[in-house]
């Protein structure tokens, strides 16, 4: 018994020895134990707002990359206008009539609507008042015509396309009440106007066209889309005291840092309560967003983890951050953000602000009294905003809104300027994920799913979206060293979307297939049809009037 307990001491003697004697086994089984728990818990996640403040020399390398500044192949194209010289010669100057149009909205879907007035003018042969803007809606801004764009320039840019007076002659005025108003529904096709109004017009002389925007067809012949960028690029001018603000913020953003990006930042309550998203925000969050989804009518119900499916939830300011950053971005870069109220205030903008110290707004540029002519009118702010986004080097968007669709067709038009437009569908399953991979394989996928969403040249099809977003009409290819003169890529556009409408029937009987077991249409798929199926499922397709967070801030 003894000799065993002699034995057993001896071996406690032996190991302790081992292990203060030889330090290479102590470090090899600390390490070992590292590495088994490292892959029993999985690598983490360190994103740039949780590192230590990097120097901007440490990140320069990413924030100059030349291809994430600007696209190579940008110079390749540029934007053009001129209609054929037949679509001149069609013009008659004997006009059918006078054509009276309220555009609704915020500044930017009453700009869709003004451009599809004056086409609408085109096709009915009228002449056009200069629209009225909507002064009963949800912002309650006074302005007229004249008080945010250049009227001078809208008519004289226009003469010889549409005769366009700024009010009716005396011999024509009549009360509003006895105006002829006629209704028109969303999207309709010219024939649609020779049909229904054009008669109304010629009997009436004067008509009014009331809660004008989206009411013209997406797809229109070649002619009549190069008169929508006529207007949209040329004709639609700010007024003079709007361009000279915005010009001195950018100059402002330019003395400090060479270059800059501007971010759309949509995070509004309203919005988010429609979407139906859910962000995290607990018990409070969901009574809050519940609140506020009732004031609409026969909303469908509440599906958080539908909407995160199917790419419909905004990103977060933090989120736009993140993939700011895993795109190359450094913290060094200038951020110019046109936001309107942001749901959960500073504390939601936390994160962003801390990956970009160098955050700035319009109120932040401007020097006391510069913002006061504007402040009391939405849309004019809203114009400010929208000239300090178009200068900017690269522009973000965490929506699919008005403001990002016409700045990204309006980027593609003068050069195909930076304009990253995110694939929310993807990156939220992604940012979801994030907690359990590493920066670079973060950064990595990240990058992955940017191809397409960058603004490079070509990289939606023609007709593809909304023509206001993409108008490949207006893109023309530069002369390669091979040829004589300037490739009009138009032609090749028309057999896009030639194409591309052959594959649109295929997906429309695809989806009439799987949802109504059914091969022939109804008149529901003849809808389908009529407006595209993208549009039957895209937020433009509702009535805007009706859903707050679709309107521009």
């Amino acid at each position: 018994m003894a000799q065993r307990s002699r034995r057993k001491s001896h071996a406690r003697r032996l190991i302790a020895s081992t292990f203060v004697f030889n330090p290479f086994i102590l470090c090899g089984s600390t390490l070992f134990l590292l590495f088994l728990l490292s892959f029993i818990a999985g690598p983490l996640l360190v994103s740039p707002a949780q590192q230590q403040p990097v120097p901007i020399h440490q990140d320069a390398k990413d924030s100059l990359a030349k291809d994430i500044w600007a696209s190579k192949l940008s110079q390749n194209y540029y934007g053009c206008s001129d209609p054929s010289p037949s679509f001149l010669g069609q013009v008659e100057y004997r006009s059918n009539g006078y054509l009276l149009v309220e555009a609704s909205g915020g500044l930017n879907q009453q700009r869709t609507g003004i451009i599809d007035a004056v086409v609408v003018a085109r096709i009915l042969n009228a002449t056009l008042v200069v629209p009225q803007l909507d002064h009963t809606s949800f912002w309650k801004d006074t302005s007229n015509f004249s008080d945010i764009f250049d009227e001078e320039n809208f008519i004289s840019t226009l003469k010889q396309f549409v005769p366009i007076v700024k009010e009716l002659p005396i011999s024509m005025q009549i009360h509003d009440e006895d105006k002829k108003s006629v209704p028109i529904p969303r999207k309709c096709t010219p024939d649609y106007y020779w049909k229904y109004v054009l008669p109304v017009l010629q009997k009436n002389r004067v008509i009014l066209l009331k809660k004008f925007d989206y009411r013209l067809s997406n797809r229109l012949d070649e002619d009549l889309q190069k008169l929508r960028c006529k207007v949209n690029y040329h004709a639609l001018q700010f007024t003079q005291a709007i361009k000279t603000m915005g010009t001195k913020l950018v100059e402002r953003l330019r003395k400090r840092n060479g270059r800059y990006i501007a971010l759309h930042l949509r995070f509004e309550p309203d919005m988010l309560a429609f979407t139906g998203c859910y962000y995290g925000g607990g018990a409070k969050e969901i009574k809050e967003l519940t609140l506020l989804r009732k004031q609409w009518k026969n909303i469908p119900r509440r599906n958080p983890e539908k909407a995160w499916r199917n790419g419909r939830c905004p990103l977060t300011p933090e989120e736009v951050g993140l993939m700011l950053r895993a795109l190359g971005y450094g913290s060094g870069t200038y951020l110019y953000v046109a936001s309107g109220e942001i749901y959960g205030g500073e504390s939601t903008l936390a994160p962003l602000r801390k990956m970009f110290p160098n955050f700035f707004t319009k109120d932040m540029l401007a020097t006391q009294g510069d913002l006061h002519p504007f402040s009391a009118y939405s849309s004019r702010m809203a114009a400010i905003d929208f000239i300090v986004c178009d200068e900017s080097d690269v522009f973000i968007t965490n929506n699919n809104g008005n403001m990002a669709r016409i700045l990204a067709g309006r980027r593609r038009y003068f050069g195909h300027k930076r304009t990253i437009r995110p694939n929310a569908k993807k990156l939220k399953s992604l940012f979801l994920a994030r907690q359990n991979m590493t920066w670079e394989a973060f950064r990595g996928k990240v990058n992955k799913y940017r191809k397409g969403f960058l603004g490079e040249p070509m990289d939606m099809r023609p007709g593809r979206g909304q023509f206001f977003e993409n108008p490949s009409s207006c893109i023309c290819e530069k002369a390669t060293k091979n040829e004589d003169q300037t490739v009009n890529v138009t032609h090749d556009m028309k057999i896009g979307m030639d194409s591309q409408g052959q594959m649109h029937d295929e997906m429309i009987e695809s989806h009439i297939k799987k949802h109504t077991g059914r091969k022939q249409p109804t008149d529901y798929d003849d809808k389908l049809h009529k407006h595209g199926a993208d549009d039957m499922f895209d937020d433009e397709y509702t009535d805007i009037q009706n859903y707050p967070w679709l309107r521009e801030k």
